[in-house]
């Protein structure tokens, strides 16, 4: 969720920035969903928002950088057909929690319209779709920005007859796996079971589609901070007897080394243990981590590193089981330097840096109908809000 700084600093940049709706604030304590709602109508009365006079994709390329390498990505916007998680035809790939879900469908029910894009994935196995985006994108974009980033922003629409089959038919062929947004896909759903299937509109939730294959679509790590591990006095021991343990000097050696081991499963930084407090963890053997994953999962799943972290270290030698995530005995940081400094503001404070999960793990857990664990992935940039919005009544 935004912060309330953030949030304020949105609201005071334009009485049309779209944190107005996606994140309303009432004085007097009034309902700030129907506020929101009263906004999105006054908007199209003022011709702030125009609607597509004829069916339309929009192709929306991000320009960011990650450390020295810029990255390029490009995804689709549209309106994607609901289809409970059941069926198989549109896949989560990570747990949820049920706050946002609450804040989200007040919002939704309230203005009918989708605000927030999802991120999901498909196959584009000819390349049709490629080929189409890439001839959309030859022209100059309807829009260009910089945000303060430094991030470029870019979109093109699609309406051509040809180029609109071509993408349609590759994303219809294909399953969906949500990247990220679970929980707006989520409160669609429950939306449409509130509505009843006769409620056309509610069918259809928006998302930027990215096929599988994109080079730009990045997944950067998520470590894990215990603010509280209290480790048994025999930890080093146990511990050693899965992984061999090396003490580093820096952070950033580390981290290198960590990040090295990226193709060994097992591969972790730990932080905030005795001695230097850094220090790289290997796998003795995949044979002997292996053994201690559950003999039910998939072989995806017992290869991925938050789980094998979940069930080899965390659940058996610091009591932090499955209900740990849900009561915020497990923290969450994206950033290395911050995950190390985090751990020297207090005692008792560990920390384990983590190996991005690569995007064919994601879709290989989803292919075999199992999810990952919260915070297994961050999908990186996110979707910006308010390029394209997604009415409910058309």
């Amino acid at each position: 969720m935004v912060g309330e700084d953030a949030v304020a600093a949105l609201h005071a940049r334009s009485p049309y920035n779209v944190g107005h709706v996606e994140s309303p604030r009432t004085e007097g304590g009034g309902d700030r969903y129907a506020h929101a709602a009263a906004l999105l109508d006054a908007w199209q009365r003022e011709g702030v928002l125009i609607r597509e006079e004829r069916p339309a994709y929009y192709v929306y390329e991000q320009r960011t950088a990650i450390g020295s390498e810029r990255i390029v990505r490009r995804c689709c916007f549209a309106r994607m057909q609901l289809s409970p998680f059941a069926e198989g035809v549109v896949r989560p790939h990570e747990h949820t929690m049920s706050g946002p879900k609450a804040d989200r469908l007040a919002l939704l029910s309230a203005t009918r319209v989708n605000i927030s894009p999802l991120l999901v994935m498909y196959r584009d196995a000819s390349g049709a779709a490629a080929r189409a985006i890439e001839g959309a994108t030859a022209g100059e974009p309807v829009y260009a920005a910089t945000d303060d980033r430094g991030d470029e922003h870019l979109m093109w629409i699609v309406d051509d007859p040809a180029a609109i089959e071509a993408i349609t038919t590759a994303a219809a062929g294909s399953t969906a796996t949500i990247a990220d947004g679970h929980h707006r896909y989520e409160t669609a759903l429950n939306y449409l079971g509130e509505r009843g299937e006769g409620d056309d509109g509610a069918r259809w939730v928006l998302a930027g589609l990215v096929a599988e294959d994109e080079p730009g679509l990045v997944v950067l790590p998520t470590h894990r901070l215990l603010p509280d591990a209290q480790p048994p006095a025999d930890f080093a021991d146990r511990l050693g007897e899965l992984y061999e343990i090396e003490a580093f000097d820096t952070i950033e050696a580390l981290w290198t080394a960590v990040q090295a081991g990226a193709s060994n499963p097992g591969t972790f930084g730990l932080l905030g243990l005795g001695g230097s407090g850094l220090h790289l963890l290997r796998a003795r053997s995949a044979e002997v981590l292996d053994a201690r994953m559950p003999g039910e999962w998939s072989p995806a799943s017992r290869a991925l590193d938050v789980l094998i972290l979940n069930e080899t270290i965390l659940a058996p030698l610091l009591g932090l089981g499955a209900a740990a995530f849900t009561a915020g005995r497990v923290e969450f940081s994206e950033d290395v330097e911050e995950a190390w400094e985090w751990t020297q503001g207090a005692p008792g404070r560990l920390a384990f840096l983590v190996n991005s999960t690569r995007v064919d793990q994601v879709v290989s857990v989803a292919d075999a109908g199992e999810v990952m664990p919260q915070k297994s992935t961050f999908f990186y940039p996110k979707l910006a809000t308010g390029m394209v919005l997604n009415p409910l009544d058309e």
